[in-house]
């Protein structure tokens, strides 16, 4: 399998398994990363996103794992400016925002350097 396809569909699964675990663990999850409805929510719509562009027949992981990398490298910035506070992904989060910022990166790498 190739590496794209692999890619999105491991942090697709990682990512719908952390959105759905949010809503039956208290917040921080882990330890460590502050959730909320909507915070699960946006794991789950990701997760989503990144598994079915790694089961799709068409080439649609490269796209994925690209641009969703991109947004979670934004999400991972911003976070550190408490910009998205209503995600709980602001001020005191910061495990969550380097989080995201490792899988904005690793994603975004795949996308435009994997094979």
């Amino acid at each position: 399998m190739e590496t794209q396809k692999m890619w999105a569909m491991i942090i697709g699964i990682v990512l719908i398994l952390v959105g759905l675990l949010g809503f039956f663990m208290s917040s921080p999850l882990l330890g460590l990363f502050g959730v909320n409805l909507a915070h699960n929510l946006v794991h789950l719509v990701t997760g989503g996103l990144f598994l079915w562009a790694g089961l799709a027949k068409s080439d649609m992981a490269m796209p994925a794992n690209k641009w969703l990398g991109v947004i979670y490298i934004v999400v991972g910035i911003i976070g550190f400016f408490g910009v998205l506070g209503f995600l709980q992904v602001a001020g005191g989060n910061d495990p969550d925002n380097y989080l995201h910022l490792v899988i904005g990166v690793v994603s975004a790498l795949v996308g435009w350097m994997a094979k």
